[in-house]
C-alpha cells in the first residue's frame, strides 16, 4: 500500500469560511518537455459556509465558472468547485462551498519548483488577498 501525502495550512474565521494552502507532490515523466517542472503542486482554496454573505450568490451548481466563484480573487481563475452536503431532517444541505485555484497551469512552472511555504510566497500571498476579499476588506490589486 502506497500513502500519498499532502501539507496543509489554513486559515479560519470559524464561523464563515477557511481558506487553505495546500501542496503535493506528483511524479513528473522523464521528457525534455517536463524539465522546468519539479512536481510540487500548490492549490487555494475557500471553504465558504452558509453563514458568509457570499454564500448565497452561489447558483445550485457546481459549475465552477459561475459569476460567484469568479469574483473571488484566485490565481489564473477558479479551477475547482465543489458543494460539501449533509443529511439535515432527510434532506440534503450544503454545509459549504469549496471553491479553488491551482497554480498547474500554462505559464505556471516556477510554481513546481516550489517545495516549501518560503519558496510559495506568491501562492500565500495570493491566500492572504482571498482571506482579505472574505472578510470584506479586499486588497488593491496594485499593493
Amino acid at each position: 500500500m502506497e500513502w500519498n501525502h499532502k501539507d496543509t495550512w489554513k486559515f479560519s474565521d470559524n464561523k464563515t469560511f477557511t481558506v487553505e494552502v495546500s501542496r503535493h507532490q506528483v511524479a513528473v515523466p522523464e521528457s525534455g518537455c517536463y524539465d522546468s517542472d519539479l512536481g510540487h503542486r500548490w492549490c487555494v482554496y475557500a471553504y465558504i459556509y452558509p453563514t458568509h454573505p457570499h454564500f448565497e450568490k452561489f447558483d445550485d451548481t457546481d459549475k465552477m465558472w459561475q459569476p460567484a466563484s469568479s469574483a473571488l480573487p484566485f490565481h489564473g481563475g477558479p479551477s475547482y468547485l465543489h458543494r460539501h452536503m449533509k443529511l439535515k431532517d432527510g434532506k440534503s444541505v450544503p454545509v459549504s462551498i469549496q471553491v479553488g485555484s491551482d497554480y498547474n497551469h500554462d505559464g505556471d512552472w516556477q510554481h513546481t519548483r516550489n517545495a516549501t511555504r518560503k519558496d510559495a510566497y506568491e501562492v500565500f500571498a495570493d491566500a492572504k488577498r482571498l482571506v482579505d476579499w472574505l472578510q470584506g476588506n479586499p486588497t488593491d490589486e496594485t499593493d
